[in-house]
């Protein structure tokens, strides 16, 4: 019996669900992410250049970036902390609490803090028509299979009160696979693990439109692999999203490019600035 109980504890091992990429990068490797996209993370002049995008396609629609808003995947805050300043009452989520915890840090000069909250996009734990503004931005849809990535949206309409104002910003697939590199190589110094080695390696799939990264992430100093894996992203082109939109329920659609200068933006962007060569901004109301 002993025997039949090890076979079946290794069985059970074998069989556990491997753990989604999302969990392995943003969960457990959040202050190393941060590091390796610092230009990313850590840009105002970025962050400032995306809610000025979003607030052009709000004009578009004849809306507003009303109160309150809730800022989805936000990540370390970037979004959240610049709509604050501005007066705005601010909720961000995301399910990395490392990336909280950065936020919560460097909100506290912020004059109104945002509220930052540990949740899924998938299932957003707030009411019916909660918000007056929801934002997706810096690339942050995809990661999932294509059932829960329109879940994430469905989820999001439903958070809106009507006439709410939604905007999500992608990487435009189109722009992005004409300047995809294979293979990339950068040196990084960061706030937590001062100099990085960072290695990239992609991949397009036409049949199941992701693209596939491998990295490597290795401390110049000592030699040490921080992190190595694979994961996959969905891209979507712009008639691809705008019907995804129209069948959760949003309207009066609009679209918005917006092609930031790479000597604005700065040097270190890495393997980051394919998706920033053309920012593609969809906006629409419940």
């Amino acid at each position: 019996m002993a025997v039949h109980r090890r076979r079946w504890g290794e069985a059970m091992r074998v069989l556990k669900p491997t753990a989604h990429w999302t969990e392995t990068v943003y969960r457990d490797n959040a202050l190393l992410l941060f590091d390796v996209e610092g230009a990313l993370f850590q840009n105002p002049e970025l962050t400032r250049l995306e809610i000025e995008g979003v607030r052009r396609l709000a004009e578009r629609l004849g809306a507003r970036v009303d109160c309150p808003v809730i800022d989805i995947a936000c990540g370390p805050g970037r979004h959240s902390i610049h709509l604050a300043h501005a007066g705005h009452r601010v909720t961000g989520i995301d399910f990395s609490m490392g990336f909280l915890s950065i936020a919560a840090a460097s909100a506290r000069a912020a004059p109104r803090r945002p509220a930052f909250v540990c949740g899924d996009m998938r299932e957003l734990l707030f009411a019916d028509g909660s918000f007056g503004t929801a934002l997706l931005l810096g690339n942050s849809f995809g990661y999932f299979s294509d059932e829960d990535n329109l879940r994430s949206l469905c989820e999001i309409h439903r958070v809106l009160r009507p006439g709410g104002f939604f905007c999500i910003e992608i990487t435009n697939k189109e722009a992005y696979l004409g300047s995809m590199a294979a293979f990339e190589r950068e040196q990084v110094r960061g706030r937590y693990f001062d100099r990085l080695e960072c290695e990239w390696r992609k991949s397009w799939s036409e049949s199941t439109k992701r693209v596939t990264t491998w990295e490597r992430h290795t401390q110049a100093t000592t030699g040490r692999i921080l992190y190595e894996g694979e994961y996959d992203v969905r891209l979507y082109g712009r008639a691809e999203i705008l019907d995804l939109l129209g069948l959760v329920g949003f309207s009066r659609l609009e679209t918005l490019a917006h092609a930031p200068d790479r000597a604005t933006l700065g040097d270190g962007l890495g393997e980051t600035w394919g998706a920033l060569g053309e920012l593609l901004f969809i906006g629409g109301t419940r």
